[in-house]
């Protein structure tokens, strides 16, 4: 049971006045919490550039991937060829930024396509598309894909190296020294 005298009129007020912050103390904490987060944003944009670089990078290992197994399956030569129908695409011919299909070499029938989502720099060594053997073999030595940011100043870039045998490694920067 309560006392009668347990919400006096001193008691109240002392409750009011105790909850909460005042405007000040808001205003500071808000003021910290911009300062701070001002100081995360270059390194947050960095991350999410270089996660966007490392998943088209992925995205072009597996589709080469799959493109040997594709030709190995069904015995006959295929090509990846880069795509042109996107607004950061360049018109040159070693411009891969808008992403790649495989087709058959021969009549051109288009087996897989895959477009390229955020506004990357990808190019390719040549400016012919990479064949694929029937026996799985990729293209030749020396064959390179880099994938860039195009925000200059973060410097983000993979290079995915095509070495003796079909082996792929990849490998950050852009060029594939050893």
């Amino acid at each position: 049971m309560q006392s009668p005298g347990f919400f006096t009129p001193h008691r109240l007020r002392t409750l009011i006045t105790t909850q909460g912050f005042t405007l000040v103390e808001l205003l500071v904490c808000l003021s910290v919490l911009g300062i701070m987060a001002s100081f995360a944003m270059p390194s947050w944009q960095r991350l999410q550039e270089r996660s966007r670089v490392e998943a088209t990078r992925d995205q072009l290992i597996n589709d080469l991937q799959a493109a040997r197994v594709r030709a190995l399956q069904r015995g006959e030569t295929l090509q990846l060829a880069r795509l042109r129908d996107c607004t950061w695409g360049t018109s040159t011919d070693n411009d891969w930024s808008c992403g790649w299909q495989l087709v058959v070499k021969t009549n051109q029938t288009v087996l897989q396509t895959s477009q390229v989502q955020t506004p990357l720099q990808v190019t390719f060594a040549k400016t012919d598309p990479l064949d694929i053997s029937q026996r799985g073999d990729l293209g030749t030595v020396g064959d390179r894909w880099v994938i860039k940011s195009r925000q200059t100043a973060l410097n983000i870039a993979n290079v995915l190296c095509l070495s003796s045998a079909s082996r792929l490694r990849w490998q950050s920067g852009e060029s594939c020294s050893n």
